[in-house]
């Protein structure tokens, strides 16, 4: 299990360009670092912030401030976003064996966050988006079924961990209700309604609109092209530009291929698999449109209302976005079910055979392996950023502190002087 934490920390490290590794991104600095250094690298772990809690994201902050010195905090950061995303990669692993028995299929599962097209884009590689892979997480540690204390104990952790990261996995409350009441499966889901608990209560305290959410702001029709357009479409085009040259150039017939793919083993599933794989396929799709939908009217945008677009706005405004990320995820969980399903109907053969298909997934996503383009490869660095901090408090002895920029534009965070190389 270790060896595959670090096999795939470096598979998803190589994803993205040396800037990128050196460069923070905005909570990760002006958040995370910003209430660790003032409140306290433990203690800050429970602060909420945007109206609800941030454990592993904060937890990341921590290590990596407590473990070097500031100038290696952005790449600290970068590392051990790289290694969560590989343990959440290994564990899908073991505990998609709840539903799949052999390796082959498991082995599908867990490569999907790891090359993920659209994870260089915004997600991969910073802590503040790590809630995005941990929502792919979350239904899995719901359905496994431990057998021992030591593995519910794991279970119970792991997901109030994840709860406390993500406020959006109140999703998969009616699957953590389930579970308890058909299945007498306690540990994940009381977590995750223990989470959600806490979750309500950090929003109560510090509430992340000054005003109740107008749930009608979005245009429905924006929601729905964005869903064909971001989670289905990054699948097979992950560069924006092109994608929008496509839709001014050809309309809807851009997300075609990727769109019939889907749905297509969405139909193969439904039409030929066993109730068990029919549930799990709806599941995933709704788990997909109820993320994005969810990401999306919360938090609304005119570069989101694509309904409205102009020819103009899809060439300036169209990119990616990382409300993509974990709707794209549960899309491509049809791959290793529909597979199931093909063996189940002896489609699908021999032992040997069945690597084929993790294989094939592996040769169809790496395709994407660097083609995304990272918002962090501008930088601006780090560690200049702080060599440049370093010169202003060594000048000016009045300064207590100095301010260093991160991306995206405008983010920042002011470090003290104490904290910088020979201060």
């Amino acid at each position: 299990m270790a060896a595959a934490v670090i096999g795939l920390t470096f598979v998803t490290w190589f994803r993205l360009p040396e800037v990128s590794r050196g460069t923070l991104w905005a909570e990760d600095a002006a958040v995370f670092l910003a209430e660790t250094i003032s409140v306290g690298s433990w203690q800050s772990i429970v602060e909420p912030y945007a109206g609800y809690l941030h454990t592993i994201p904060r937890v990341v902050s921590a290590i990596a401030y407590t473990a070097g010195p500031i100038e290696a905090y952005a790449m600290l950061v970068t590392f051990l976003s790289c290694i969560t995303v590989a343990a959440i990669a290994t564990g899908t692993y073991f505990l998609s064996g709840q539903l799949f028995q052999h390796k082959s299929y498991r082995l599908m599962v867990a490569l999907i966050p790891v090359l993920i097209p659209v994870g260089p884009l915004e997600v991969l590689g910073n802590a503040a988006n790590l809630h995005w892979y941990l929502l792919w997480l979350c239904p899995w540690l719901l359905i496994f079924e431990p057998r021992t204390w030591p593995v519910r104990a794991v279970l119970f952790v792991a997901t109030l961990a994840a709860a406390t990261t993500e406020i959006i996995v109140g999703i998969f409350l009616p699957l953590a209700i389930w579970e308890i009441v058909k299945r007498k499966n306690y540990a994940a889901p009381s977590a995750l309604i223990l989470g959600i608990g806490l979750q309500f209560l950090a929003t109560v305290a510090n509430p992340r609109y000054s005003e109740a959410p107008r749930l009608d702001s979005m245009d429905p029709l924006s929601v729905i092209y964005g869903f064909l357009l971001q989670p289905v479409g990054s699948i097979w085009e992950t560069d924006a530009d092109t994608m929008a040259l496509n839709v001014v150039t050809f309309g809807g017939f851009a997300v075609a291929i990727p769109v019939i793919v889907i749905f297509g083993l969405l139909a193969y599933i439904v039409t030929y698999g066993r109730a068990q794989w029919k549930v799990t396929a709806l599941y995933a799709l709704a788990a997909a449109a109820s993320c994005w939908a969810a990401a999306t009217v919360l938090n609304p945008s005119p570069e989101l209302d694509f309904a409205n677009f102009s020819k103009d706005d899809w060439l300036s405004k169209f990119t990616f976005f990382r409300y993509a990320a974990a709707p794209s995820m549960f899309l491509l969980a049809l791959v290793p079910i529909a597979c199931a399903v093909a063996e189940d109907k002896g489609i699908i053969g021999p032992n040997k055979t069945k690597y084929l298909a993790p294989v094939l997934l592996a040769v169809f996503l790496s395709n994407s392996y660097l083609q995304a383009t990272p918002v962090r490869q501008t930088g601006p660095e780090w560690m200049t950023g702080v060599q440049t901090a370093t010169v202003q408090c060594a000048t000016d002895p009045s300064l207590t502190e100095a301010v260093i920029p991160v991306t995206p534009a405008n983010w920042q965070v002011a470090v003290p002087c104490r904290l910088l190389p020979d201060k």
